[in-house]
């Protein structure tokens, strides 16, 4: 009867991980033909060691080719963009501007969830997924060790839109951001993935 019963448990873990790889490809090929996406958003980072999350909120753009702004409307009025091989950082409230390589922001996870420049499956492994009604949360790790992210719930609809994603890192900081409101494949303005720099703000170069 034990062996039965072990037999059972182990078609079991098969099948959930064969449904798990299904909602992770099906996502993975839906990411796959998105070309532009601009996404509402409100971010909340909430730390062990404190009660209180930091809540802000903005919008994001990006294209497959690589080029992004993110633009933060509150509680600081912040730009962050990239063209090419530089990133800037545009803090409006200060009045300065950093910029930096593009190489030492990469992220895997913007890189895949964000700018659909690369496949989930060269990220991420699928190890879990949360059932509710006809809400699906997909449980991801990365596929290599990473230092900033442990875990990353992907939350989405029943078309497999995103809708959340809580990410933790090593320290068990939680940040969590919401899709608000997402359009896709529109084409952008020339000037959308740029931001006019006023000549009296002084700007930082660190990479």
């Amino acid at each position: 009867m034990i062996a039965y019963v072990r037999v059972l448990i182990l078609l079991l873990l098969l099948l959930s991980q064969s449904l798990w790889a299904s909602y992770f490809e099906l996502l993975q090929k839906k990411l796959a033909q998105v070309r532009t996406v601009k996404v509402s958003f409100v971010q909340k980072v909430k730390y062990s060691w404190y009660p209180k999350a930091d809540v802000s909120k903005g919008y994001f753009y990006a294209a497959r080719d690589g080029r992004f702004k993110i633009e933060y409307t509150y509680p600081d009025r912040v730009v962050i963009f990239s063209r090419g091989e530089e990133v800037v950082i545009y803090n409006k409230d200060q009045g300065e501007v950093i910029i930096d390589n593009l190489g030492n922001n990469r992220s895997a996870v913007i890189e895949s969830l964000f700018f659909f420049s690369r496949p989930l499956s060269e990220v991420f492994r699928p190890v879990g997924e949360i059932d509710r009604g006809l809400k699906k949360t997909i449980v991801l790790r990365p596929l290599y060790r990473d230092e900033n992210i442990k875990e990353v719930y992907v939350e989405l609809s029943p078309d497999l839109d995103i809708q959340r994603l809580r990410i933790y890192d090593k320290d068990e900081t939680e940040t969590v951001i919401e899709f608000i409101d997402v359009m896709q494949n529109f084409t952008p303005s020339p000037e959308l993935f740029t931001e006019p720099i006023p000549r009296n703000v002084k700007v930082r170069r660190v990479g």
